[in-house]
């Protein structure tokens, strides 16, 4: 009687290893697969847009003046003398250079001329000066240039630009990324793949 119960008893301990290592169970295994995502990327649009800017610059003008009077004076016992009265009408005062330009007779049917030059006569802002030279011989007749000093002034001016701007597009990529997948089996086949 022992040895049935016994055989029960094992019958009954096979039955039950053979439904507790066949009940499922799940698990994760990993796999490779093939992922799209999107991103946003940079790039350049090469159609120029203008526009317009303000800018400062620096520019060399000359100092404003007027030329009152000019003149020259022959004498027979002493030398030629020439004279130009020059007003500074601007704000700033600086160095005025006159070039004389005489003709004259030297016993000859063809005038000559030759040039005399005055240079660094300052005159002061609102001030008037004579600037005056002289040569040793009869003048018949004068030109002059004036150069006048010059001033920094700050302008502005407008000024078209252009420019390429960056912009924005999406774009689908794809990586390869390690997933998850939730698998049912039971220890018999996990032994059976084993074995």
């Amino acid at each position: 009687m022992r040895h049935r119960n016994s055989k029960y008893a094992m019958a009954a301990l096979a039955f039950f290893l053979f439904i507790g290592m066949n009940v499922p169970y799940e698990t994760s295994k990993p796999y490779l697969a093939t992922e799209i995502y999107t991103v946003e990327e940079p790039y350049i649009d090469f159609n120029y847009y203008n526009y317009t800017v303000n800018e400062s610059y620096v520019e060399e003008i000359p100092l404003n003046y007027t030329v009152l009077d000019a003149r020259y004076k022959n004498d027979v016992s002493s030398p030629s003398y020439l004279w130009i009265d020059i007003m500074n009408t601007d704000t700033e005062g600086g160095y005025f250079n006159v070039d004389f330009h005489i003709t004259i007779k030297v016993g000859i049917p063809i005038p000559m001329i030759t040039k005399i030059s005055s240079t660094g006569n300052y005159i002061s802002s609102g001030e008037t000066k004579t600037v005056k030279v002289s040569y040793n011989e009869t003048i018949t007749e004068f030109t002059y240039d004036l150069i006048p000093p010059t001033k920094e002034v700050i302008k502005n001016r407008n000024v078209t630009m252009q420019k390429i701007e960056t912009k924005y597009r999406k774009v689908q990529k794809t990586r390869e990324v390690i997933k998850f997948k939730n698998e049912s089996t039971s220890i018999i086949s996990s032994l059976w793949r084993i074995l």
